[in-house]
């Protein structure tokens, strides 16, 4: 069961189609997770966004393959043909190589989780996607860039619950053999080597019977965060936990709250109040040291991202009033800098990764969500984005993404050491999905 709802475009998209006519201003939402967009503050009549002065230079021809860091137009392709699973092919437009990792005889629903939770582990000889939901595990060969060993991820369940939930399952941190999973309200570590559970924590005692979901992890393997919800799977609440010394943080909330994360030195907690709206609290940031709690809020002054990713005390988001990404110091929250802009192109909707150890770029990548005028920026692409405030990019692939339903998105993760990047596409054919991984590359 997915636990993202899908986005509402075809919805929203009439709705801002009549709106830009009444007012000149544009208002795109795309869903729980994926980037939702709100723009109160239009360029003025006759005033163009750096954005759209870029995009003018449209090649008349194919360029000629290679990575691209600028901001120019380079339409998205037929899609290549692809060869069988287990088999690479080279971008035609930016030159990058992909391999295909499944195909139909892995199934209809070829699919990664998303782009905060890892789909390799800490060393990127094992990556694990889900092939018609069941969690899949494969060894992986970074240098000669192939898959191998296909077979299931947990190949055995525990010795008492049931199967864990693997759409947020986390592989450590720190040991390549190891990955967190939970089912109920029991947390589990797997060895997928010697095919072992060990139960990690029980929480039924202090919480009470439910269910963990939305799990995050330090990079120590030492903090968790999850949101708690109960038997009917009502959320109720989250939680933190330290593994090292069984403490725990807990707080009671309504249903309407949206999700939290802890960053990656486990001393800072966001938190989605599921609340949007200008002047609302749409994020809260507290200190786990300190307990206390910076409020941000939707519009200006603070832009509180939609969408988001954490790294080591920092935060990349979606601003859905300006269109852009920003970033942020978890410890001066209020303080905002721009990544990546998007001009007056509503029609796309992103994720955001910054999986990998190297924080210097955030991987991100963008689909058409809906049928409102673009630039052709971007569209459809899997780049990298410097969060120096520099606004330089790498540009690695088109995804080839016919957006349908949620899991049609690409939700591309990148990997710790940050040399390759998972994405899911349809591959412009509805009703089938693959998992395909990019060789990153050099990114300087």
């Amino acid at each position: 069961m997915p636990i993202i709802k899908s986005p509402r475009c075809a919805l929203i998209a009439t709705f801002l189609t009549l709106l830009q006519a009444a007012s000149g201003s544009a208002i795109a939402q795309t869903g729980q997770r994926t980037r939702s967009h709100r723009d109160s503050t239009p360029p003025a009549s006759g005033e163009e966004h750096p954005t759209f002065a870029a995009s003018r230079a449209i090649p008349s021809t194919p360029p000629t393959p290679g990575v691209r860091t600028d901001l120019k137009v380079y339409p998205e392709p037929e899609p290549p043909k692809l060869p069988p699973a287990g088999e690479s092919f080279i971008d035609p437009v930016f030159g990058t190589t992909i391999l295909r990792l499944t195909d139909e005889r892995d199934g209809r629903s070829n699919t990664n989780a998303y782009s905060y939770w890892p789909s390799f582990n800490k060393d990127s000889s094992r990556l694990f996607v889900l092939c018609d939901g069941k969690p899949t595990l494969y060894d992986f060969d970074g240098g000669r860039f192939r898959a191998f060993d296909k077979r299931p991820l947990f190949a055995v369940k525990p010795v008492v619950g049931g199967v864990l939930n693997a759409e947020d399952a986390i592989w450590s941190a720190t040991d390549p053999d190891i990955i967190f999973g939970h089912d109920g309200m029991r947390l589990w570590s797997y060895n997928v080597v010697d095919k072992k559970y060990t139960l990690e924590k029980d929480f039924v005692r202090q919480l009470g019977v439910g269910h963990l979901h939305q799990m995050s992890r330090s990079r120590d393997d030492n903090v968790f965060a999850f949101t708690i919800k109960d038997k009917g799977f009502n959320k109720t609440g989250y939680v933190v936990w330290w593994r090292a010394t069984d403490k725990i943080y807990k707080v009671d909330s309504g249903p309407e709250m949206d999700e939290v994360q802890v960053d990656k030195t486990g001393h800072f907690l966001i938190v989605k109040t599921g609340r949007a709206g200008h002047g609302q609290v749409r994020v809260q940031v507290t200190n786990l040291d300190s307990g206390k709690t910076e409020d941000l809020v939707d519009g200006e002054p603070d832009y509180a991202p939609g969408h988001s990713d954490n790294g080591s005390g920092i935060m990349v988001g979606a601003d859905n009033w300006k269109n852009r990404y920003t970033y942020r110091k978890l410890s001066t929250p209020h303080e905002v800098n721009t990544v990546l802009e998007f001009g007056n192109d509503w029609s796309l909707s992103s994720t955001a990764s910054l999986l990998a150890d190297d924080e210097s770029w955030v991987l991100i990548s963008t689909y058409a969500s809906n049928d409102l005028p673009s630039g052709g920026v971007f569209r459809n692409e899997l780049l990298l984005a410097a969060t120096d405030a520099s606004k330089r990019v790498r540009r690695l692939a088109h995804t080839h993404v016919r957006y349908t339903d949620y899991w049609d998105t690409p939700r591309a993760n990148i990997s710790s050491d940050g040399r390759f990047a998972v994405f899911t596409s349809n591959w412009a054919n509805p009703g089938h999905r693959d998992v395909f991984v990019v060789a990153v590359g050099s990114r300087q």
